[in-house]
């Protein structure tokens, strides 16, 4: 699957002047400039660090910023790009480093986040982007997160409670509370942004069971929230992000999402550019950034059979240009997606994505396709490996199973101490709506997941009543009680919501609960070949729940490969072990869906190490099967 592509979708400098873009892949990273006003890439700096993430324009004219981890356990450090010349700026050892702000009031600073003095909790300090001196302003004692208005000052706090909800404080000292939101809002809560003055600020919430509004609260010192306006409301669907002016902090725009995104306009006046973006360039037009004065524009335009392609805009003259692609030279995908309402158990519908090469009048071998999270979601618009596995010859199902985000309130929490449970019901109702259809060949199924896609194709393979071919789990969660007892460092001011969400194992039944939904401890009820891929430096899933589950497997007889790769963390990011895992993994979909491929050994440019249980065969049938 590895191409030329970009790290992060391009950026546009604040005096509208430029837009810039990483470009990655076979190559070693480097940022392509593009001059706005000759509409033209002028130049291609190379030399960026490794393992580089999306680039950031700053407020201060030719700068930029960028985020590296160099050893893949997401410690990052921080890049300023400034006259062609990359520089570290901030680098803490050990630590995570994050860009928490930029604005336009102090464009010479920018807010950052670091775990290096206390690895639970961020502090939180201002950069001067011209001399790289750092001034702390908060120092975190407890709290989960922090929000900042616009000049850099610490007006909310942040702290999880003991039954998963979570409470908004005006200081530290007093503690006045400002907002209490229930554990059953708590997930579907989001923080936006603060007024241009400060004495408003814009939070995404619940609508009933099913909704989402976005929200504008009178933000005073001590004062509990009260409510200034309804902004905007939707059923069954999700505000993804808010576009306010820079300067007041007026929402202007909004991406919304249910089957697809969209833009929604919040004020008829601003309705006009879009109705005229669409013509041009279809419904699926978002706008990613306006420069102030909104003379120039940023758009990407999403497809289902292509990589999303990017655009600059002037809106007062009606011009459109072409600027990139998000993996540029690729052709579109011969496929189709399109999405689905699947009917579940409990009378609900979960948003499930169907994807293959384009459509065929019999069933076919299927991948089912889980996304990790949980509390993330698959949408419709272009995604790689999603595309990679339809053209391979498979029906690709993507289901929206409970926990998913974007469907309101009731879909998420009835997620709650379900993992292993009735979430798996769910991928078991899309398997057989795809059968019952005529979608999926029933003998040729596959399931792939990572995260916690992977812990749960690998707990479905360990207690579904039906038969798969194979299962792939990626950084896979493989033990629940060591999951939940011993959480990332920087993760563990959430521990109370993640007790309530998965279970809590310091009381025994719910520790006996998730050791009996673990799939480490049911190994020996698999019975078809299983892929586990992991990064020995991943600082989400430690690599020893694979290890240990591929232990367990060879304990039990049965056909087991274990990827590891050294350098790498809970995702593969080298273009060189990208394709040794894109081969590892075709080779053996197919082998085992279709009997037509054997393992090989991986490239010798990647680090990729193989372990094999003794009994690790070729396709549970010789024969070839069709596809």
């Amino acid at each position: 699957m590895t191409a030329r592509e970009l790290n992060g979708p391009p950026t546009m400098s604040s005096d509208g002047r430029r837009i810039a873009w990483l470009s990655s892949g076979d190559a070693a990273p480097r940022l392509v400039l593009f001059d706005v006003a000759r509409r033209r890439v002028e130049s291609s700096a190379t030399g960026a660090p490794d393992r580089v993430r999306a680039f950031s324009w700053t407020h201060l004219p030719g700068t930029g910023l960028a985020l590296a981890d160099a050893t893949g356990r997401e410690e990052w450090s921080l890049h300023r790009l400034r006259a062609g010349e990359w520089t570290v700026v901030a680098q803490d050892s050990g630590a995570q480093l994050r860009i928490a702000g930029l604005g336009y009031r102090r464009p010479a600073e920018v807010l950052i986040a670091t775990n290096a003095r206390d690895p639970h909790h961020h502090d939180y300090d201002v950069l001067d982007l011209r001399t790289g001196a750092r001034t702390r302003v908060l120092r975190n004692t407890g709290y989960a997160a922090c929000y900042f208005d616009a000049d850099f000052r610490p007006r909310l706090f942040e702290t999880v409670n003991p039954d998963g909800s979570r409470d908004l404080w005006h200081d530290r000292g007093t503690r006045r509370l400002f907002l209490h939101i229930p554990h059953e809002a708590a997930l579907v809560t989001r923080f936006s942004h603060f007024s241009g003055t400060g004495e408003l600020v814009y939070f995404v919430l619940p609508e009933g069971d099913t909704g989402t509004r976005l929200v504008a609260w009178h933000c005073r010192s001590g004062e509990r929230a009260t409510e200034a306006k309804t902004l905007f409301s939707v059923q069954r669907a999700d505000v993804v992000r808010v576009l306010a002016d820079p300067a007041s902090g007026r929402p202007e725009y909004l991406e919304v999402q249910r089957f697809r995104r969209r833009m929604v306009a919040l004020s008829p006046s601003l309705e006009s550019p879009l109705r005229v973006l669409r013509r041009r360039l279809g419904a699926a037009a978002l706008i990613l950034e306006r420069q102030p004065g909104d003379r120039y524009w940023l758009l990407a335009q999403h497809r289902t059979d292509a990589d999303a392609s990017y655009f600059g805009y002037r809106p007062d003259r009606d011009e459109l240009w072409p600027l990139t692609q998000a993996r540029p030279g690729r052709d579109p995908s011969p496929i189709f997606c399109r999405a689905a309402e699947v009917p579940t158990r409990t009378g609900e519908r979960a948003v499930t994505y169907l994807s293959g090469l384009r459509e065929r009048d019999r069933a076919r071998p299927a991948v089912l396709l889980v996304h990790g999270g949980p509390w993330r979601r698959s949408g419709l618009e272009f995604d790689l490996r999603r595309a990679w596995l339809a053209e391979q010859g498979y029906v690709v199902l993507e289901p929206n199973f409970r926990g998913s985000i974007g469907f309101g309130a009731r879909w998420v929490n009835a997620a709650d101490r379900q993992w292993g449970a009735a979430m798996q019901d769910d991928l078991e109702d899309t398997l057989d709506w795809a059968i019952r259809r005529g979608h999926a060949d029933p003998a040729r199924i596959a399931l792939v997941g990572g995260s916690y896609g992977g812990y749960a194709v690998l707990q479905l393979a360990a207690t579904s009543a039906r038969t798969f071919r194979a299962v792939v789990a990626l950084s896979p969660l493989t033990d629940l009680v060591d999951f939940v007892g011993n959480l990332p460092a920087p993760w563990r001011t959430a521990a109370p919501m993640v007790r309530r969400r998965i279970g809590d194992p310091a009381l025994s039944d719910e520790r006996r609960r998730l050791a009996r939904y673990s799939p480490v401890n049911n190994a020996g009820t698999l019975d078809c070949p299983v892929l586990l891929v992991h990064g020995a430096e991943d600082a989400r899933v430690p690599v020893e729940m694979s290890s240990r589950m591929f232990l367990a497997l060879a304990r039990a007889g049965l056909d087991a490969t274990l990827a590891l790769f050294p350098d790498e963390g809970h995702e593969i990011v080298g273009a060189a072990n990208q394709r040794a895992r894109d081969e590892l993994i075709a080779g053996f979909l197919a082998r085992h869906l279709r009997g037509t491929a054997a393992l090989t050994d991986p490239p010798a440019s990647s680090s990729m190490r193989l372990l094999h249980t003794p009994n690790a065969s070729p396709a549970r049938d010789a024969q070839e099967l069709p596809c």
